[in-house]
């Protein structure tokens, strides 16, 4: 494993935080996923650490999935929320998905408690902007 995954990882052992998945991707980048529940709905994040050790991408797949009839409407309001929240970015996958991203610098000195600090202002945000989606997902 890469150090800046291991960091990662021992900051997630040492407060106690269960991950999935910790493995060596074909390309040279460390994968470690975790599921964090926040107040209003849960996410299963997964950290991409580079082969360079210098950037990790966090992405969220599958936050939720977009009805095709309302996805003008939430292309609309994730621009506002965008522009609203300048570290995490929403968008509608080919798969009509609902997914979120950050991307960040990092070492392998920084990296676990760094990581950690995305996840929970990730997290902080989704749980801001996942009632404004799902108010316009059931809206008549």
């Amino acid at each position: 494993m890469l150090a800046t995954a291991d960091a990662f990882i021992a900051e997630l052992e040492k407060n106690n935080w269960k991950y999935t998945e910790a493995k060596e991707l074909e390309d040279g980048k460390n994968h470690v996923g975790c599921g964090v529940t926040g107040k209003t709905t849960q996410a299963d994040f997964h950290l991409f650490f580079d082969q360079d050790e210098k950037s990790v991408s966090l992405r969220i797949f599958k936050l939720f999935i977009v009805p095709i009839d309302k996805k003008f409407q939430l292309l609309e309001l994730m621009n506002k929320i965008n522009s609203d929240y300048r570290w995490v970015k929403f968008f509608i996958g080919e798969d009509e998905w609902m997914n979120v991203q950050i991307d960040a610098l990092v070492s392998a000195e920084t990296a676990g408690p760094y990581c950690m600090n995305l996840i929970m202002r990730t997290m902080n945000i989704i749980d801001n902007a996942y009632p404004q989606f799902m108010h316009e997902v059931w809206a008549t």
